[in-house]
């Protein structure tokens, strides 16, 4: 294959500037877009994929998992996904815990999915950092687009379910919770207020973690369904002038005034589950329609394992069930997921200068009967329909 590739006749869906091109070319070299365009002429020597009839996406992304830190089909294994040995652990990376081996790596190519961003889990006030990264490799600083991208944190019931009164430690209460996040924002302040007069100050890596959310160099992402726990996300980020991304937030528009005025994203799912506690009683894939009309950079996720991330773009399809244009539906997964994970320069739409991370399907991509044919990661053939996927529990 020489270095220039060229994607011809496609339906294109950019989710950029350029929208839908009916028939159109996708010129690609070293790994990156080239040009976009209706069809026409290939450069002499490029190697031509006739996608005539297909769908040509941008790889799609998924914007909250725990791949590689709760892998499948080790039932009988501790997971690495939450340090649940106290409730305030800054200092935890994701990045150290990710197997590439699990085998949903190969399941999120299979479905089209290129890029993810590996969250800790929820049980603790203050989780760790997470990493954005591509779906292919075997070396998780290779595949990462940004090591420690983000900052976990949680309100509501796993905090409370993970502590209190199961090991007799704060926090037992919303009240702990909020207490408890104060306690960890103010301890960094003043850890680097320590820090920037007396250079002797040892270096504590949570507190570095937390600084730099201060310092708003990289957004927090907080658990938060219930409107009362979005409503607290939302008013410490206040106190502290943090960048808040809310993650599943499921009463959202309940509260949709407050999260508009707190500039806000929301990152919305797993939507395949039923309810199983207060925090998810309004569950529906028309808040998404809601948030979406209302200006709010809205995005879906599956929370893998807790919902396959093969079915992604099935979550994107049941929004436009809902009232969603496929369009708008389409860049939940896409731009948007992109926008909150802070790396759309790079992925979540095709345009000339990004990554070449794209997915050819058989038939309009949110419908649930077409099919991914191939999925390409910088260029390069990362899965093809009929590629055998491994076995879980199985070597590599």
């Amino acid at each position: 294959m020489t270095d220039v590739q060229v994607f011809r006749g496609a339906t294109v869906h950019t989710c950029g500037p350029r929208g839908v091109i009916e028939r159109g070319d996708v010129v690609v070299r070293g790994g990156r877009v080239e040009a976009v365009r209706e069809a026409g002429r290939a450069p002499r020597g490029a190697t031509v994929h006739d996608v005539r009839g297909r769908h040509l996406t941008p790889g799609l992304v998924d914007p909250h998992v725990h791949m590689g830190v709760m892998p499948e089909g080790f039932a009988n294994e501790s997971k690495d996904i939450n340090e649940m040995t106290a409730p305030l652990t800054p200092q935890m990376q994701a990045l150290d815990a990710i197997w590439p081996g699990d085998v949903a790596f190969a399941r999120a190519r299979a479905a089209g999915v290129t890029t993810v961003c590996v969250l800790p889990g929820s049980a603790n006030v203050v989780g760790g950092t997470g990493v954005v990264l591509k779906t292919a490799g075997r070396d998780v600083e290779r595949m990462a687009i940004a090591p420690r991208a983000c900052l976990k944190v949680a309100f509501g019931h796993n905090v409370k379910h993970s502590h209190g009164l199961k090991t007799g430690r704060a926090p037992l209460t919303r009240m702990g919770i909020a207490a408890l996040f104060r306690e960890a924002f103010d301890g960094a302040a003043a850890y680097g207020e320590r820090r920037a007069k007396d250079a002797s100050v040892p270096l504590d890596r949570g507190r570095e973690a937390l600084l730099r959310a201060l310092r708003g160099e990289i957004p927090v992402r907080a658990h938060a369904s219930r409107s009362d726990d979005i409503l607290t996300a939302l008013r410490l980020a206040r106190e502290y002038g943090l960048r808040l991304v809310l993650e599943h937030g499921y009463e959202a528009h309940l509260v949709l005034e407050q999260v508009k005025a707190g500039a806000a994203a929301v990152v919305l799912g797993p939507m395949f589950r039923c309810c199983g506690s207060s925090e998810e009683t309004h569950l529906d894939f028309a808040v998404t329609k809601a948030l979406d009309d209302a200006g709010v950079t809205v995005a879906h996720m599956t929370d893998h394992p807790i919902v396959p991330v093969g079915y992604l773009s099935i979550q994107a399809g049941l929004c436009v069930r809902a009232g969603l244009s496929p369009d708008r539906a389409l860049l939940t997964i896409t731009r948007h997921a992109a926008e909150v994970l802070e790396c759309a320069s790079r992925v979540g739409s095709i345009e000339v200068g990004h990554d070449a991370d794209l997915v050819v399907f058989d038939g309009p991509p949110l419908e649930i009967g077409s099919r991914v044919l191939a999925t390409y990661i910088d260029g390069a053939p990362v899965y093809r329909h009929g590629d055998a996927l491994p076995v879980p529990g199985m070597a590599h």
